[in-house]
């Protein structure tokens, strides 16, 4: 939880303030869960937080000095990271007084970010289906949650696994939930078969509308293949100063003797199979004119795509993208930046 805050929720909702604050029209529909919601407003979490942020910039800290004395190559990525964890910090703390839920709601009301909910306890609707009062039940709650932390009710939602059973969508309906989503095979295998496959939604006979991921999108940045976090540029995963420094400089960052991330890396991918004890200093400049690159080539793509498809469409097409969360920030460090510079290349 403190990783996904760090690395995914507090960076996006940097972004979405920079997008706001220079009047960049922007859209994006992000699943914020009722676990993930009740964690980031619970006061016990909020306050381990704290201290959690406070180590990591402490570390920062110390970094700064140790790689001054011993690998001064690595010297201004130290300063980097320090700049960035104090940054994160003064974000969640100063900003918005370690309530990211009203940050996430500012972006709702300014009309730019849609917030759908996700299933109760992230429930696999389709083993529950015996008991359909359970599956009734993660619908409601959720809605109900929803209502509680942000003052009105929400019109979608995400399936768990964009798992679907026929009949579920009456307790969707009941809930007042309008849309959801499902994977390719939802859309294209679905009874009558629709027209224009995951590319325009389709209406349930329970009055809902689902829309199907298109897989061209997905995999140009989701595949650690072809996608484009697997670039040689972009900062290497695994590679984490957590893993690497000697457990006596770790002591105080460390507190039960067992070595983890924590989330400072030195390194970039370098390479496709290159071992991590050959990896290469990671160079940020490199990195955000890589990510820079790829929004433009994400955008050419889907420009060509939706012309492709309107020409035997008689309406607008529709591309639905839709990944994890946490592959903008935390698997792919740079990611929020190809947010930053996708929406910017789309309303410029």
């Amino acid at each position: 939880f403190f990783e996904a805050l760090t690395e995914t929720y507090v960076p996006i909702v940097r972004v979405l303030d920079g997008l706001l604050d220079d009047g960049v029209d922007y859209r994006l529909t992000m699943t914020l869960s009722p676990p993930l919601v009740s964690m980031m407003t619970d006061e016990l979490l909020v306050g381990r937080y704290h201290r959690h942020l406070d180590g990591l910039v402490e570390l920062a800290r110390r970094e700064v000095e140790r790689t001054k004395r011993w690998q001064p190559h690595l010297n201004d990525l130290a300063w980097f990271y320090l700049h960035e964890l104090s940054d994160v910090r003064r974000v969640f703390r100063d900003v918005y007084g370690s309530n990211l839920v009203s940050a996430f709601r500012k972006h709702r009301d300014a009309g730019k970010l849609e917030i759908i909910t996700c299933g109760a306890t992230h429930g696999f609707f389709p083993l529950m289906d015996p008991v359909p009062q359970a599956v009734r039940a993660q619908v409601h709650v959720a809605a109900q949650h929803y209502r509680k932390h942000f003052g009105r009710d929400p019109d979608g939602i995400w399936l768990p696994e964009c798992a679907y059973t026929p009949g579920h969508e009456v307790f969707l309906k009941e809930a007042g939930l309008r849309f959801s989503f499902l994977e390719s095979h939802g859309l294209t295998d679905a009874h009558p078969h629709p027209s224009h496959g995951v590319h325009a939604p389709i209406v349930s006979p329970g009055g809902v509308v689902f829309f199907g991921r298109d897989m061209e999108s997905s995999r140009q940045v989701w595949s650690s293949e072809s996608g484009y976090p697997g670039d040689f540029d972009y900062r290497e995963f695994y590679k984490d100063v957590g893993w690497e420094l000697p457990m006596e400089d770790l002591a105080d960052f460390l507190p039960d003797g067992q070595r983890k991330n924590l989330g400072i890396k030195y390194y970039r991918v370098t390479g496709r199979g290159t071992d991590l004890g050959h990896k290469q200093p990671y160079v940020r400049a490199w990195a955000l004119e890589k990510a820079a690159n790829h929004a433009a080539n994400f955008l050419f793509n889907r420009q060509k795509q939706v012309e492709h498809l309107a020409g035997s469409m008689r309406r607008p097409p529709i591309v639905v993208s839709p990944y994890d969360a946490e592959l903008y920030g935390h698997w792919w460090f740079e990611g929020p930046q190809f947010l930053d510079y996708l929406f910017r290349k789309m309303h410029f």
